[in-house]
């Protein structure tokens, strides 16, 4: 008799835990859709982000007492208050518009497994309406198909994080009597498409949509001998995939819509940016009213008048009524020779009284205007844990003032640098982590970029232990014939790592060849204590538009630091962070000396944010825990933090860099 497998008690353990868990998130959800009759008659919106905030930070709290990882409690319930938001939302929605049937016919581009038609489910799907679909060959069809009576709704793809604006769409709302009356932003994550078997080698044709092909440029412009086909559909791409009897074709698609069509991933993160997503609209005859308890955005069309100045009159409108613009777009008018129509989401209802008074000075001022639609908003920020909640060290509540003066640029205005310029804190926003104001971040990550499996490796502890960007060296000094990094092929690594593990990566630009085609790829350049002094690349960062952390040089002033910020901002770029990382001094117990009282003097003097990065200032491994808590304790908004698997096994830096366990410890010690 066979000895029993001492995995299947606690197998049957999980499962029934996990059936627990399914049935207790049925009962939230219901809850959730309590909590929304509640509001009802009161008339209260449906988020409370102060209360959001203090359950996020309590929960927090109670998963650490039992051992539970601070970053994995907030993902979690991040999704758990995302979904019941959207809930609400669409209960709001339906009371409100009471003649919706629970079966709807859905129009959208391509057929079975075409990210449209993975958008129109899970769109409608939150709202429990059965579809029937109709897949169409073209936008036209679409818009058509609902003007007609054929389809009930139509779902459109609107703009791409990564492509930009989809202008067909633009152009045909111009002319719609259709409304606008919803939106749905979903991840596009690009995969290669295979039939079972088939590797790389023997690909000798690609399908895809142009746009999907514009999003993977930089992926298919890799390959060589490979014919690239495009397609009116993502879905027809991997139609002619597996159909191809010699199995020698290949789709981009999604991997949900390749299982349609009996099709396997080969490869994937494909896209040239890491966070890749698509924003959909939905179409209908009639519109719908959007209750007060939810967040309205309203999308118009308008042409100005031919005159200087007649678009930021326009504007100005919604500054005085307090509206938030967070899209405009201009397209020619077709027939009018360099005449533009514009474009504007705001965040307002239709019905409110700032918006009904905006609409009528728009009338007054522009040549053309028209309500393409108003409908729920459904971009759901993240809760924002209290930190200083959460903090056992106590933080600095008031900023440094020794600033006596107001610094000043040559033609005699303030600093964009300085808090004359801007009072308020800057918050930089890197993915989805905001750096500055009461946040306290930890970037970490190798001091190099060695191999693919050292950086996953890496990025998992990152992840799994709290860190919120993920970082590694790739274009290294090479002093004293050290290793200089693997150049491209390490930042392709450091992307495909934090793509993986869901963290925004960070890498260091030595050359001004360089940060184009970096920037292009990570969410957050930095810039060397060497090359601070660099105008030309500290000019060529300002260029772009990627967050940049500029570290201090070693024999550098505060306000030496403050001045070569000022090159990068008077290029355009606002999204600075600065970074104190030692300075050179005559004692030689460390690498270099931590200077912390950096960080309340440039409080004072900046409203930049400030990091501080103890494993460069130290050059010890032994050092860098109390020397993070002391960072903390003055005020900096984050830390530097070097890690990596095997630090005796390093390449380079190998004094410094934490263990995966010292890494854990210092996380713990700082958040919990």
């Amino acid at each position: 008799m066979s000895e029993r497998n001492p995995l299947e008690p606690i197998r049957k353990a999980i499962t029934e835990l996990d059936s627990e868990l399914l049935t207790l998130l049925a009962r939230r959800r219901a809850l959730s859709l309590d909590v929304a009759r509640s509001k009802e008659d009161a008339i209260k919106p449906v988020r409370d982000s102060e209360r959001e905030s203090a359950l996020l930070t309590r929960l927090v709290s109670q998963g650490r007492e039992l051992g539970l990882d601070g970053q994995y409690i907030s993902r979690l319930f991040h999704t758990i208050i995302e979904d019941s938001v959207l809930r609400q939302q669409a209960w709001f929605q339906a009371q409100n518009n009471p003649q919706q049937a629970p079966t709807t016919r859905v129009a959208y581009l391509g057929a079975k497994g075409s990210y449209s038609y993975l958008a129109a489910h899970h769109y409608f799907g939150r709202r429990d309406r059965t579809l029937v679909e109709m897949g169409m060959e073209s936008f036209d069809a679409i818009f058509q198909a609902v003007e007609q009576g054929q389809a009930d709704h139509g779902i459109l793809p609107l703009e791409n994080t990564s492509s930009g604006s989809i202008n067909e769409v633009f152009d045909l709302l111009q002319h719609t009597n259709l409304h606008i009356v919803g939106e749905t932003t979903e991840t596009i994550a690009h995969c290669l498409l295979v039939q079972p078997g088939t590797e790389l080698e023997q690909i000798r044709t690609i399908y895809a949509h142009p746009q999907v092909h514009t999003q993977c440029s930089r992926f298919l412009a890799s390959l060589s001998g490979i014919h690239q086909a495009y397609c009116a559909s993502s879905a027809e791409a991997m139609e002619k995939a597996a159909a191809d009897p010699s199995g020698s074709s290949a789709a981009i698609g999604s991997e949900r819509g390749g299982a349609l069509y009996g099709l396997t991933v080969r490869d994937t993160a494909l896209a040239n940016q890491q966070r890749n997503e698509s924003r959909f609209i939905v179409v209908a005859r009639k519109p719908v009213t959007v209750p007060p308890q939810v967040p309205a955005k309203t999308t118009l069309i308008m042409a100005t008048g031919q005159k200087p100045g007649a678009l930021v009159e326009a504007l100005l409108v919604l500054r005085d009524q307090g509206i938030n613009m967070t899209k405009l777009e201009s397209r020619p008018i077709h027939g009018n020779p360099w005449e533009e129509m514009f474009y504007l989401d705001v965040e307002a209802n239709v019905q409110s009284e700032a918006m009904r008074n905006a609409l009528s000075e728009l009338t007054r001022l522009t040549r053309f205007i028209k309500v393409l639609g108003c409908y729920p908003c459904e971009t759901i920020l993240p809760t924002e844990l209290d930190s200083t909640a959460l903090a056992n060290d106590p933080r600095l509540t008031e900023d440094a003032t020794l600033a006596t003066s107001a610094p000043t640029v040559s033609d005699g205005s303030a600093a964009l640098y300085s808090r004359e310029h801007k009072f308020d804190d800057t918050l930089v926003r890197v993915g989805k982590v905001t750096l500055g104001g009461d946040a306290f971040v930890t970037i970490a990550g190798p001091a190099a970029v060695e191999s693919e499996q050292q950086i996953q490796t890496t990025a998992h502890a990152v992840r799994e232990h709290g860190g919120a960007i993920l970082s590694g060296g790739c274009f290294l000094d090479s002093v004293g014939g050290g290793f200089a990094g693997l150049g491209q092929a390490g930042v392709d690594a450091l992307c495909l790592a934090g793509q993986r593990h869901g963290l925004p990566v960070m890498t260091e630009v030595t050359q001004v060849e360089q940060v184009s085609a970096v920037a292009a790829q990570v969410d957050l350049l930095q810039i060397g204590e060497h090359n601070m002094h660099n105008t030309a690349l500290l000019s060529e960062v300002g260029r772009s538009q990627r967050p940049v952390i500029l570290k201090r040089g070693l024999m550098a002033t505060l306000e030496e630091l403050l001045a070569a910020a000022e090159i990068i901002m008077a290029q355009g770029n606002q999204q600075v962070i600065l970074c104190e990382r030692g300075i050179r001094t005559f004692d030689s117990a460390s690498r270099h000396t931590l200077d912390l009282s950096a960080v309340p003097l440039l409080r004072g003097m900046t409203h930049l944010p400030i990091l501080i990065d103890p494993s460069q200032a130290a050059g010890r491994r032994d050092l860098i825990l109390p020397l993070a808590k002391a960072a903390k304790a003055v005020g900096a908004h984050g830390l530097l933090i070097e890690v990596h698997p095997s630090p005796e096994q390093a390449l380079r830096e190998q004094n410094q860099q934490l263990y995966v366990e010292q890494y854990a410890q210092l996380m713990k010690s700082l958040y919990c």
